[in-house]
C-alpha cells in the first residue's frame, strides 16, 4: 500500500476510533496518533512533501484562568473537552503548528504536567496502544495514577483525553485527506458488514478486503 492511501485509511481509522466508547477502540487511536504525527518518520510528513500544505491544529488558547492553574501547581487537573474548542469554547481558538499542539499541557497531577505529545507516547507506548511496558519516570508514574483518580464518560481520563485529541487531528489533516483525494489517490466510502471497503482510484469502484 502506497504512503497516500495508508494515509487516508489512518485517518478514517481515527475517526471511527475518536468517536467510539469502548475503552480499548479509543486506547488503539494512541498507536495512528503516533504513527501520524509522532515517529521520527511521521506518516504526515511522508504525505505532505508532495501537498507542501501548512497544516495546522484548532485548539483552545490558553486562558488566564488557565494561567492561573499552571501558577498553583494543582494536585489534579484536566482540561478534558476544553482543549477543543468547537465542542467546549473556554478561550479563543488558536490554529497551532503542529509542535505548539503537541506541547499543550492537558492535565497536571501531583504536580506532573501532561502535555498532548506525553499523552500519545504513554498511551502507545507504555499503556499498550503499540507496545505494554512500565512508568518509570515521575511524569508517566503520575500519568498511570491519574487514570486511576478520573474517568469520563465511563472512560479512564487519559484515554477520553486522547479521543478529543484523535478529532482535532482529524480536522486538522483534513486539508491534506482532501489534497490526496483531488489528487487521484484512493478515497474511502463505506465498509460492509463482511470487511470489505469500497474504494476508488481514478475510476470505477474496486472492493479491497479490510
Amino acid at each position: 500500500m502506497d504512503v497516500d492511501r495508508l494515509f487516508l485509511h489512518t485517518l478514517r481509522d481515527l475517526e471511527e476510533r475518536a468517536s467510539a466508547t469502548d475503552e480499548y477502540k479509543v486506547l488503539m487511536s494512541a498507536a495512528l496518533l503516533r504513527k501520524l504525527i509522532l515517529d521520527a518518520d511521521r506518516l504526515v510528513d511522508q504525505v505532505n512533501r508532495t501537498y507542501k500544505l501548512d497544516l495546522r491544529f484548532r485548539i483552545s488558547s490558553v486562558s488566564p484562568f488557565e494561567r492561573m492553574i499552571y501558577d498553583t501547581n494543582p494536585l489534579f487537573w484536566i482540561i478534558e473537552d476544553g482543549l477543543d474548542p468547537e465542542i467546549l469554547p473556554i478561550s479563543p481558538p488558536l490554529d497551532a503548528k503542529r509542535d505548539q499542539f503537541l506541547t499543550r499541557r492537558v492535565m497536571c497531577f501531583q504536580g506532573s504536567w501532561i502535555t498532548v505529545r506525553d499523552v500519545i507516547h504513554q498511551l502507545a507506548n507504555i499503556e499498550g496502544a503499540v507496545h505494554a511496558g512500565k512508568a518509570r519516570e515521575q511524569r508517566q508514574i503520575a500519568f498511570r495514577e491519574a487514570e486511576k483518580f478520573y474517568s469520563h464518560g465511563h472512560l479512564p481520563g487519559a484515554i477520553s483525553q486522547v479521543r478529543t485529541i484523535g478529532r482535532i487531528v482529524v480536522r486538522g489533516l483534513r486539508p491534506l485527506h482532501d489534497a490526496v483525494v483531488a489528487a487521484g489517490a484512493a478515497t474511502w466510502a463505506s465498509v460492509s458488514r463482511d470487511g470489505s471497503i469500497a474504494l476508488r482510484r481514478n475510476g470505477p469502484e474496486e472492493a479491497t478486503s479490510a
